[in-house]
């Protein structure tokens, strides 16, 4: 999830000729929230980083990897984004990444935990990156505190029919 200094807008209502007034800062800068969730436990690994490169997803590949320690086998489910595409990752031997097809976000359960966060950010403006990365983390905070929300928010109905 990419978030940044200015966030995503919400539609107002105001009288005919009246414009509302507000914040505005010129600059813009953002970061991304990856984060690997397990829809049918509620379990969270989140991760903030500056850029969506091959080196930056690598870094979050190395520590999903840690978090999952000794595990025998766990699929983590990207999206099309080249650094997720990317034939210089190196995974290891327990994870495996799978791509979902195309302009297909409802297949993917953390576009849901995504669209929760964003609606927490919406129409802020931060002072500084490092701003709205301490309001991300206060708004990831009680999903992590709370498995239970996590997987009420993201194990849709197809998913309890498929094999762990």
């Amino acid at each position: 999830m990419r978030f940044g200094t200015r966030t995503e807008l919400e539609k107002r209502w105001t009288a005919r000729g009246v414009r509302p007034s507000g914040e505005q800062i010129i600059g813009y800068e953002y970061g991304y929230l990856s984060v690997a969730l397990n829809p049918r436990s509620g379990e969270l690994f989140a991760l903030l980083l500056p850029d969506m490169t091959v080196e930056s997803f690598q870094a979050f590949v190395d520590e999903f990897v840690k978090f999952i320690g000794e595990r025998q086998f766990v699929r983590l489910i990207t999206d099309g984004a080249a650094a997720h595409r990317s034939g210089r990752l190196q995974v290891g031997e327990q994870l495996r990444l799978e791509h979902l097809p195309p302009y297909s976000p409802e297949l993917n359960p953390v576009e849901r935990l995504f669209k929760e966060l964003r609606a927490m950010l919406k129409n802020r403006v931060f002072e500084s990156l490092q701003a709205v990365e301490e309001a991300v983390i206060k708004a990831i905070e009680p999903f992590f505190k709370d498995g239970g929300r996590v997987k009420k928010l993201t194990f849709y109905g197809w998913l309890h029919t498929t094999p762990t």
